[in-house]
């Protein structure tokens, strides 16, 4: 357990947001990389990353002209192999969204947990992005007055129906193994948590329901020149005793049971990848009770690797913590300063 602590504006969150990256993520504060470089040809990250008595040594590397990049110990890789060599977790404020954010939001958080719990499930949902992307093209045409073949879009159609429906299949896969982490969790958490359930929302499961959809909605599509069926428009619906999560709990409860998704999170992918990931926690005791903060370490599993941010006091956090890391104008503090910091 490692506090970055230091006040606003030091540096701390920028230190996790590159843990990210170099785990094959995208930035858990929706930034894009133009954003995050401080120079407009762009930004490398290295880290070691060490497992047991073994040592890796990962890259991420973006440029305006290339986009991202990875390397591990010299040799080119993927994002989905980072992500497997480093697997990781993140909880930070804005993924209160999860809860009372958009559609969009929760399906990041799903197929952000499906790309940990099954990487190669990714092969669908770059399959389905591209479906989606050309069919949504030749819409745009219809509707701006252009000729489209009809063969082209229903080559189009039929590729985003057999890519979406192994999408939705996946998808529901990962959220029922990882409901079982968060029922236990919300179980333990007290009544007013035991009852909330979560579920996959979309307008069927195989192919011959996406086929049909596309099918009843093609006529409005061509009007409006886009896609109104698939897994992009599906949702997941968080209800406590039958009634929507959001306009029922307090901001306190939505901070309190996006924590518990997120260590769901974790649970469900150490499971799956057999390793345990980091965790990272950005601002992890903003919005809790100090009460329910002790409570989520003591929950915390055996050799969890976690990096948390606070701008409160670490003394309180110390009976938890292997090490402080105090950040100043962007780098850790002297190390005289991290030894008295602690003790």
């Amino acid at each position: 357990m490692t506090l970055l602590v230091g006040e606003n504006a030091q540096g701390k969150t920028n230190v996790l947001e590159a843990v990210a990256l170099l785990s094959g993520q995208r930035s858990f504060r929706r930034a894009r990389p133009s954003e995050m470089s401080g120079a407009e040809e762009g930004f490398a990250i290295r880290g070691v990353l060490r497992q047991g008595f073994e040592s890796t040594c990962l890259t991420m590397a973006w440029s305006p002209g290339g986009g991202r990049s990875f390397d591990r110990d010299g040799a080119a890789v993927g994002f989905r192999e980072a992500s497997r060599i480093a697997p990781a977790v993140f909880l930070a404020p804005e993924h209160r969204d999860i809860v009372s954010g958009s559609p969009a939001a929760r399906r990041r958080f799903l197929d952000r947990l499906l790309l940990a719990w099954r990487p190669a499930a990714g092969d669908d949902l770059a399959r389905y992005e591209k479906a989606l992307r050309s069919r949504n093209a030749l819409l745009a045409r219809i509707k701006a007055g252009g000729a489209v073949s009809g063969d082209e879009l229903e080559a189009w159609t039929e590729e985003l129906v057999r890519a979406g429906s192994a999408v939705r299949r996946k998808r529901r896969e990962a959220l029922i193994a990882w409901a079982l982490f968060f029922g236990e969790l919300a179980g333990a958490a007290g009544r007013e948590y035991a009852t909330i359930s979560v579920s996959y929302e979309s307008d069927g499961d195989s192919e011959e329901d996406l086929r049909g959809a596309c099918r009843r909605l093609a006529g409005i599509e061509r009007r409006r020149g886009y896609s109104l069926a698939g897994p992009h428009r599906d949702d997941l619906a968080w209800t406590r005793e039958g009634r929507p999560l959001a306009v029922r709990a307090s901001s306190g409860e939505i901070q309190r049971v996006v924590a518990l998704a997120k260590l769901a999170e974790w649970k469900a992918v150490a499971q799956a990848t057999g390793e345990a990931p980091l965790l990272g926690i950005d601002d992890f005791d903003a919005g809790l009770s100090a009460g329910w903060t002790e409570e989520f370490f003591d929950a915390l599993p055996d050799g969890v690797t976690a990096i948390l941010t606070t701008a409160s006091d670490p003394a309180r956090w110390r009976r938890w913590t292997a090490a402080v890391i105090e950040m100043r104008g962007g780098r850790p503090g002297a190390r005289e300063a991290l030894r008295a910091v602690n003790g």
